[in-house]
């Protein structure tokens, strides 16, 4: 009897750990000027005006608990920790294509309507439309992201989303002791973010263009139409100062798992929590 109690214990809390929902954060739309003049990186330039909706995003980077029930669910290849250990760390080495599937399925796994028609058969992974208007999960525009890293509408224009030291906010090469580290444990950002910068870099949907800030639409801008690459941001627990700026960019093809890049959530601010 103690056996069978304890096994149904075991289940309901595996249950609810599966079932938990990302806890998301609504963002105020507004405008902003995006990029930096003053960098050296030429694809940081030119500063420019990005007027965005509102939108939710997650307080927290999806860890591997969080992307290890998608992995137990549709059998999808589980993403190499380090050796730095699971549970409640962020998840790390995360190809962009696993990203916006882990997207697709949390929004069935909830009852959302899913952003990305995804095609999957011999010859890969390809989007074969978006549906911008659904209340699914998806990745941050680069526009959102950059936009809630420093602080929307409650900014007071930290270096470093959040504070001007950064390791009040970041766990990066000169605090991290070379590893990540649990979820929201440095302090939040203006709009009680944590993480966004450190831990681990994050996806964002835009393809890479060198040059897309000089041609950027105002107006909800999600990146290029077309490209090869997709952009990252943030920086990660190994990454030197330089690389944990808000306005830094990165990218990588969306197949490769390296680069120690995770996930971040959004989704449209029409979405009911």
């Amino acid at each position: 009897m103690k056996k069978i109690i304890f096994t149904l214990a075991l289940l309901l809390l595996v249950t609810i750990s599966f079932s938990q929902k990302p806890e998301m954060v609504f963002i105020e739309g507004g405008s902003y000027y995006m990029g930096n003049d003053y960098s050296v990186a030429l694809d940081e330039k030119p500063e420019h005006k990005a007027t965005l909706s509102n939108f939710y995003i997650s307080k927290y980077e999806v860890t591997f608990e969080m992307f290890d029930n998608f992995c137990n669910s549709t059998g999808f290849d589980y993403p190499d920790d380090g050796g730095y250990g699971r549970g409640k760390n962020p998840a790390i080495n995360v190809s962009w294509e696993g990203a916006i599937k882990y997207c697709n399925w949390l929004s069935s796994r909830f009852g959302y309507d899913k952003v990305y028609d995804l095609q999957v058969d011999s010859a890969g992974t390809s989007i074969k439309g978006v549906n911008w208007e659904a209340n699914g999960y998806r990745l941050p525009t680069e526009a959102e992201w950059e936009y809630v890293a420093k602080g929307g509408s409650k900014s007071q224009g930290f270096a470093y989303s959040g504070s001007n030291d950064p390791k009040e906010v970041a766990w990066f090469s000169e605090n991290s002791e070379a590893k990540p580290h649990e979820i929201g444990t440095l302090k939040p950002n203006e709009l009680g973010i944590y993480d966004i910068v450190g831990n681990a870099w994050e996806w964002c949907w835009d393809y890479y263009d060198e040059e897309y800030y000089a041609k950027a639409d105002e107006n909800d801008p999600q990146g290029p139409d077309k490209g090869e690459n997709r952009v990252y941001r943030g920086g990660n627990f190994e990454s030197k100062l330089e690389f944990i700026r808000i306005t830094r960019r990165f990218s990588l093809s969306p197949t490769l798992r390296s680069g120690l890049v995770g996930i971040r959530l959004v989704q449209n601010g029409n979405a009911e929590q």
